[in-house]
Parts: structure tokens; sequence; C-alpha cells
């Protein structure tokens, strides 16, 4: 953080700091201060990213990555490294990318139904403070051991039913915790959320077809029903089906998932225009 200030204010940026939400929306929002902003940072994961991104999508966003996963800014190329970060900002390269839409509220990466929110369920219950990779050791454990896999429906905007299946993957972008490859084509850029559909129940079966992604197979047709869509609807008759979105809980099921396209300018390097 102190190389990004100090990099910019070299460059002749004045640099605010703000801790408080509520003193930064109220700063934002004055029109004679809004005038003269370059960008926002988000200095953490891809959480902060998506705070503004609901919060003040008119203005474009830098990433500084210091959060434990910070999957947009791997997307993007950008390093954990506060000079670098103040080099993209000078050089005003930006670009414009979809963001998807949980029940309202805005994600970057994924949108899921299944057995990994129930996993982002049990650690934001128990949660002491920042979040580590191994603080998902214990979730994983339980959702494994006591996850009963209920039946999901996927839905059409119309309300149609177009799928059922236990664990429902709905991403605006390729990249995925613990770098596993679900949907490798997604594109933030094409106005369509890349839907995957894991067909079949049970710890087993799970189990190895996340083994089989993480080591990058390709989906079985037998296993997993694919389409992209610009907006869907899960539902399903349990009361232990929960949905996430970019790791936090988003609730129960139903969940509305859709694209908002070409809503959120990030900065980038020069060479991703």
């Amino acid at each position: 953080m102190k190389a990004l200030i100090r990099e910019l204010r070299n460059s002749g940026f004045r640099v605010r700091l703000f801790a408080n939400r509520d003193r930064f929306d109220k700063f934002v929002s004055q029109a004679a201060e809004a005038s003269s902003i370059r960008c926002l940072v988000a200095a953490g994961g891809d959480g902060t990213i998506a705070s503004l991104a609901n919060r003040h999508s008119q203005f474009p966003i830098a990433t500084l990555p210091l959060g434990t996963e910070n999957l947009m800014a791997r997307h993007l190329g950008i390093p954990r490294c506060g000079a670098t970060v103040a080099r993209l900002i000078t050089s005003g390269a930006t670009r414009v990318f979809d963001t998807g839409v949980c029940n309202g509220q805005r994600f970057l990466l994924m949108c899921s139904a299944g057995i990994d929110a129930d996993v982002v369920q049990r650690l934001h219950t128990t949660r002491r403070g920042n979040i580590r990779h191994l603080s998902y050791l214990k979730p994983v454990l339980q959702s494994f051991l006591r996850y009963s896999f209920p039946r999901l429906g996927v839905y059409s905007a119309d309300g149609q039913l177009l799928c059922e299946g236990t664990h429902v993957i709905a991403t605006n972008a390729p990249e995925y915790g613990f770098q596993m490859p679900f949907c490798p084509d997604a594109d933030p850029h094409d106005g369509q959320l890349d839907v995957r559909v894991f067909k079949l129940a049970g710890r087993v079966v799970t189990l190895l077809h996340a083994i089989r992604t993480r080591l990058g197979f390709g989906d079985r047709d037998t296993e997993v029903t694919r389409f992209r869509a610009a907006e869907i609807e899960v539902r399903s008759d349990s009361p232990l089906a929960r949905a996430q979105f970019d790791g936090d809980p988003a609730g129960d099921c139903p969940v509305r998932i859709s694209i908002a396209p070409s809503s959120m300018t990030l900065v980038v390097r020069s060479t991703d225009q």
C-alpha cells in the first residue's frame, strides 16, 4: 500500500485513504469531488472489488490484490505490487466488464448453489477475522461428510424448467477458487453466464468429479449439463439448498442469477484493452 501511494503521489495524483465506508461513500458522492476522481482502488480481495462495483460502478476500479483469493487480479495479470498498480493507474488503460447479479447483488466471478455454497455458509458462520486457505479445511470436511445433496431445478427467465441436478455453477469469468477450471471458456465481455449443472448425487461421484476438474479433464455429458444464458433461477424444495457468490453467502434457494452487460470498468494493463 505504501508503494502504491508513494508512486501515485510522485506521478502527481492526490491520494485519499478511507477506513470508514460511510465517509468514503459520502466523499465519492459529492459532485465536486466526483468530477476529479481518476479511479477507485480496491485494496483487498474479490469481495472488495465487488463492493465498490455495487456502490460506485460509475468510476473505474483498480485492484491492489491483498486478500486470500484475488481471482479477478489473477485474471487480469495484476501482481500484489503497489508500484505496478500505480503504473497501471497512471497509464490510464481501462476495459469494460460484465458483472453477474444474484438477488440484486453484483458479483464478479461466479454464483453457485450446492455443496460449495454449504462450505461457504459453514465458514462464514464460524469465521473470526481474516480468512486463509486453511480456514476452508474444517468446513470442507464437514460439508463432505454431512451434505445431503438436495435436488436443484434450473429455470429460465420465463419460468421454464431447463434441467435438474445437485450443483449449479453460473460463471461470468473463468477464474475460480483453488484454481478449479469449472468453466475455462467463460468470457466476462460476452453478456452471458456460462452455466454448469452437475447431475449426480453422492460423495464419491462429487469427489471424483472435483479431482477430474482440478486436473483439467473436460466435463462428461453423462455428468454435466452445459449451456449459456442471460438469466436463470435456481429452486429447490429443500431448506438445505444454499447459494453463494464469489465466496460470500447468498442465502437459501430460490436465487435469481443474471448478467449485467458492460456494467463495470476496471483498470487493466495496456495490452489487455
